[in-house]
């Protein structure tokens, strides 16, 4: 199981991400041009938000991990509650990190390279995946070598 202080830090960070995430949604929605993040032609939150890749079947990315992030809070908040769901929170919340993390990947390779532009939202959102990810797995393995007893030299 991951710790408390691990499970509150995922969350505060998925509640930053919830705030990030809504407002890349409205500004999706809101065609005038004038996100705070426009900074010019390259650092421009409208070329990335508004382009053919910000929607999946037409659902904006943003609302995809606006939902990831809300899944993380509600797992995050069901461990600290010891509920485990029958030994199936960790793995699930490890896969939902993993699975964001290549995702986030996938849409910054675009951003980046394809539309050759930076969304400030959207580097908040990989970083805040990424840590979230860091975090989630790094204290997994803690705990895991802890249970076992940590790492035991070779026998010869």
């Amino acid at each position: 199981m991951l710790s408390k202080p691990v499970l509150i830090a995922i969350i505060i960070l998925a509640l930053l991400g919830v705030l990030d995430t809504s407002y890349s949604i409205y500004q999706h929605y809101n065609t005038s041009g004038d996100a705070a993040c426009n900074i010019n032609a390259t650092v421009n939150c409208d070329v990335v938000n508004q382009s053919v890749y910000s929607e999946m079947s037409g659902v904006p990315v943003a609302g995809i991990g606006l939902a990831g992030y809300l899944f993380f809070i509600a797992v995050c908040s069901l461990m600290l509650s010891g509920r485990y769901l029958g030994g199936w929170t960790l793995p699930l919340l490890l896969t939902a990190a993993l699975f964001a993390f290549v995702y986030s990947l996938a849409l910054t390779y675009i951003e980046f390279f394809i539309l050759k532009a930076v969304c400030p939202m959207c580097v908040i959102s990989m970083t805040l995946v990424t840590t979230i990810t860091l975090l989630a797995y790094a204290d997994a393995v803690k705990s895991s070598r802890s249970r076992s007893g940590g790492l035991r030299p070779r026998a010869a």
